[in-house]
């Protein structure tokens, strides 16, 4: 029973007092709630996205450095290649935050700890990565740890934002040649991938000027560097004769028919002019006989061509005069229709037409130009060229030329085959235990 002197109205305004109070825990408890939810929205979304941005630098920098090792150079020279990497890429804004919270002053290029930042190691294996420093290892791994990021809420909650990177790379198993190279090959005049010319200061692959055009294949009756007889032809595995060069420039390659730095292959005697222009020419929509369709070997997409380029009888290319100009490899990535492109030139028809059908990968050999007929030659590498025209049939003579665009890299897939061995790999990333996000 309440005292006589508490009326109705002073009881509705206890309860309202408790239920204001009531309101103000809950508004508090929900506050936080959202701050919560926010902190975990903006500042994960933001680690999330560094940790990305610095798992990627991470990775480019262990590659270039497993490519130094490739190369045979020093854990010295690839602890110094992956840092330049490395801060190469923090230089672009996107990564300047990484870049302030990142010591890369004064770097140790001897020292596993190369800045207080940034760890190089080095193993026999890329699993288990066990740390040596031995020069014949091939395997690296590059850490970063420690990277402090902006906070937004997270300070709230008394949490600080750190992210860490680490990556493994090396010397992939031995891969199975897939490299579907064209049965011709070019001389080169050096025998570095990637010589610098001392004159120039510019990169010269085999000693071959890069964006140059070059006549790949010459006449019945020119002198060539590999040997009288030979016009820059190669016997490939399981070929033999113009009906196999003809399929085989027309597209038609096999797992067997590459050609990896260091390999001896066989130069094909005879001329075989006709295989040449019927195998070449359907490339660009031309289909001549010999078994050749377009509903086999589709066209490339981009036929245009630009001023014929001409031959002298010494297979050496006659320059351009006046406003002339070739049809370059540049033009052809570009879709480039103002140079001699007619209606049809560039198809979007993707059940007759196919892109890439102009980029050859061709042998680069060192040729001596000592041997008659059937020759060895070692191959240096392998070299992408642009067809820069539809191939032309003179008697005996049907000469080729291309655009030395870039060297080739290795493609194929690792053997399954444990005891496979081949000269041909790559430089791969390997999942890192230390790192789930490798």
């Amino acid at each position: 029973m309440f005292p006589s002197h508490m009326s109705s109205k002073s009881l509705s305004s206890i309860k309202q007092g408790k239920q204001g109070g009531a309101i103000l825990v809950m508004f508090t408890i929900g506050l936080f709630s959202l701050l919560a939810v926010a902190a975990l929205a903006l500042d994960g979304g933001h680690l999330l996205l560094n940790k990305g941005r610095l798992q990627n630098a991470v990775d480019s920098s262990v590659l270039y450095a497993a490519k130094i090792l490739q190369n045979d150079g020093s854990l010295f020279q690839a602890r110094e290649a992956a840092t330049l990497i490395l801060i190469q890429n923090l230089g672009f804004e996107e990564n300047s935050e990484l870049d302030t919270s990142i010591d890369l002053s004064s770097p140790d290029y001897n020292s596993t700890l190369v800045t207080s930042n940034i760890y190089i190691e080095f193993s026999e294996w890329p699993d288990p990565f066990i740390p040596v420093f031995d020069e014949t290892s091939k395997y690296v791994r590059v850490r970063i740890e420690n990277v402090g990021l902006d906070n937004f809420f997270a300070q709230i909650f008394n949490f600080n934002k750190t992210v860490r990177a680490s990556a493994v790379a090396g010397k992939s198993t031995d891969i199975e040649c897939l490299n579907k190279v064209v049965p011709m090959m070019v001389c080169g005049l050096n025998d570095e991938a990637d010589y610098i010319n001392p004159d120039t200061g510019l990169v010269e692959p085999f000693g071959l000027p890069l964006d140059t055009l070059y006549v790949m294949k010459t006449g019945s009756n020119q002198g060539t560097a590999i040997g009288p007889g030979n016009f820059q032809l190669l016997r490939l595995d399981g070929a033999s004769g113009g009906a196999d060069i003809r399929r085989a420039l027309a597209g038609e390659f096999t797992p067997g028919s590459c050609v990896s730095p260091g390999d001896d292959v066989e130069t094909e005697p005879g001329n075989s002019v006709g295989p040449v222009v019927q195998g070449l020419n359907t490339r660009f929509g031309m289909w001549q006989g010999g078994g050749l369709s377009s509903d086999t070997h589709k066209r490339d997409r981009n036929i245009c061509q630009g001023d014929r380029i001409e031959v002298d009888n010494d297979g050496v290319i006659i320059p351009f005069t006046g406003g002339e100009a070739e049809y370059s490899h540049q033009d052809y990535l570009d879709d480039d229709e103002d140079l001699h492109c007619d209606i049809g030139d560039i198809s979007t028809d993707a059940t007759t037409s196919i892109g890439g059908r102009r980029e050859l990968p061709v042998v680069v050999g060192l040729c001596d130009g000592m041997t008659n007929g059937a020759n060895t030659i070692t191959s240096l590498g392998t070299g992408c060229f642009f067809l820069t025209q539809q191939i032309s049939q003179k008697g005996n003579e049907a000469h080729v030329v291309g655009e030395f665009v870039r060297v080739c890299s290795s493609a194929g897939s690792a053997s399954l085959d444990p005891s496979f061995v081949s000269n041909t790999s790559t430089i791969v990333l390997y999942r890192d235990p230390d790192s789930p996000d490798s």
